[in-house]
């Protein structure tokens, strides 16, 4: 009975989607978009300067702003056995831009190369190259509906990014470095119940502005879109890359290390940090070299100066002591920004640090640096009891005193409200963590327990993103880990929802990071071992990093 209920429910969502399609305003400005990369084919009928005068072709099929190339006929080309005449090869010469479109012809500008009367124009039926780039500021389900239904137009294709700007120049600039031919720059802002879906569309070529347009969507839109993705999108990413690193990796994190607008990868080995380029391959860049003397426990990047630039934050255990250093990018070298005898990592746009305790680990309150030209120690933090700095993160919406969503000590969630009570726990653990240290004991036959450093939890939307880890044996959990995988939980001010966002990761997952709608991991095969690498007679030692897919989830 259940099953039949749910199926008449979603036939009716089905239904009811399919009849407002056409009263949907995202659609609408979907269909208003697309129809200026929609094929074309005509004729030049004359030139006068740059002036270009085109058949019209089919009626409003050309509107301003489009760009149609030009082409010119050779010579014949035949049949190689028969030589019978196939068609003339075609050249092309220019580019031009529609400028007003009338009734029976066309007058465009020419912005490349060259045309002649008789000339074919065209706008050939191959997908176009659009960087899609939406503000921080923007509703993420009302941007992520609408680069969705651009896509499912069968027109464009999409080149993703990880970038949340309104600045042109930047856009730009990034678009042709990713060999995008349009960019589109959406932004925001609030309506009388609605939102107002602002965008400019780009030539990226010479960065003419072709599209400014806008539209209002209500509020009950947004909310239904919210309802949606809870329900029907799908739960796991799509792995787009991975990469075979060569030697064994430890920690992770991403950032704009040098303020050129893309974010490069930190990979630690251990003691020695190694910055790679982001791409379809890994180029390396730079390295922060430590002492061999370092264990590195926590990596993070964070730009404390504003200035574009993200700092290096790498915390290591050294002789018995905990250390954190911070790094800058300048002068094509890195060079130590500060140092101090804490844990620390990031925390929203700022940084918060813990005192270390030889005997517990994790010492007094946690408290937040602050950069005012130097850094100094700021205001400590109100948290529930048993609490310490790489075990939570703050949610909740504007407006609203956030909660706490922190590990315990034995690997449960846990999820506190503004006055440090208790509202949810998990049922079960999350399999353990990978670096975990013996408290010193008074006597060898006692057991003083453990401390560890727990994994990163990671923020993206509403959600939070928590790291499982599947053992070989839940008895012997120090023999190895088979298999680890992502899950994604989310408050809905009555419950805590969860869904597996990425599943199957081989072997142990080391870290993580998050940029845009991609997940970056680093994971180490089972047993810390390659075993084919054996059979190939290379190094079996070696860890994986792999990029995952997540938009739209």
């Amino acid at each position: 009975m259940k099953k039949i209920i749910l199926s008449l429910f979603c036939l009716c969502m089905v239904t009811a989607a399919i009849a407002s399609a056409a009263d949907d305003p995202i659609t609408q400005f979907a269909h208003s978009t697309v129809a200026y990369f929609r094929p074309h084919y005509g004729s030049v009928l004359r030139v006068e300067g740059v002036n270009v005068t085109i058949d019209a072709g089919e009626k409003d099929a050309l509107k301003p702003g489009m760009r149609l190339s030009v082409m010119r006929e050779g010579a014949p080309f035949r049949h190689p056995v028969t030589k019978e005449i196939l068609g003339k090869i075609e050249t092309p010469v220019g580019k031009i831009q529609v400028k007003e479109a009338g009734s029976d012809a066309v007058v465009a500008t020419l912005v490349e190369g060259e045309a002649r009367p008789g000339d074919k124009v065209r706008l050939s039926d191959t997908k176009v190259k659009m960087f899609f780039c939406q503000d921080k500021g923007a509703d993420w389900y009302l941007a992520d509906d609408y680069y969705r239904k651009l896509k499912a137009s069968g027109r464009i294709e999409m080149i993703d990014t990880a970038m949340e700007t309104s600045d042109e120049a930047k856009v730009l600039a990034e678009a042709r470095r990713l060999g995008a031919e349009v960019a589109l720059i959406l932004t925001m802002r609030p309506g009388d119940k609605k939102t107002i879906l602002h965008q400019r569309l780009y030539w990226v070529s010479d960065g003419a502005k072709f599209l400014d347009s806008e539209v209002g969507v209500g509020d009950e839109i947004s909310k239904d879109l919210k309802f949606g993705e809870a329900y029907f999108t799908p739960k796991t990413g799509d792995v787009s890359m991975t990469f075979d690193l060569k030697f064994r990796a430890r920690l992770l994190a991403v950032g704009d290390i040098d303020g050129d607008g893309n974010q490069e990868i930190l990979i630690s080995t251990g003691n020695v940090i190694r910055v790679y380029a982001f791409g379809v391959d890994l180029k390396k860049l730079w390295e922060i070299k430590g002492s061999a003397q370092d264990d590195h426990l926590w990596l993070d990047t964070v730009d404390l100066k504003h200035n574009g630039k993200a700092e290096v934050v790498v915390t290591s255990l050294r002789s018995s002591e905990v250390e954190t250093s911070i790094y800058e990018f300048s002068g094509g070298g890195f060079s130590l920004l500060w140092k101090g005898k804490y844990f620390v990592r990031r925390l929203g746009d700022g940084l918060i640090a813990q005192a270390y305790s030889p005997v517990d680990g994790f010492s007094k309150q946690v408290f937040r640096l602050v950069w005012d030209g130097g850094v100094r120690v700021g205001d400590a933090l109100r948290l529930p009891k048993g609490v310490n700095v790489y075990d939570f993160v703050m949610i909740g919406g504007p407006g609203k005193e956030p909660m706490i969503f922190a590990y315990d000590d034995k690997g449960f969630l846990n999820l506190y409200d503004d006055k440090g009570t208790r509202v949810w726990k998990s049922s079960s653990d999350t399999g353990g963590f990978i670096s975990t240290f013996k408290k010193p004991s008074s006597f060898s036959y006692l057991d003083a327990g453990e401390w560890s450093i727990k994994d990163r939890l990671c923020q993206r939307h509403r959600e939070v993103m928590v790291v499982y880890r599947v053992p070989l044996a839940d008895i012997a959990k120090t023999i190895g880990y088979k298999s680890s995988y992502i899950r994604t939980y989310w408050w809905n001010g009555l419950a805590m929802e969860d869904a597996v966002t990425i599943e199957d990761i081989r072997g142990s997952l080391q870290d993580y990071a998050v940029s845009g709608d991609k997940v970056i991991v680093l994971s180490n095969p089972f047993l810390g071992l390659k075993f084919d690498n054996i059979l190939k007679g290379e190094s079996p030692l070696g860890s994986m990093l792999s990029v995952y897919s997540v938009k739209g989830r």
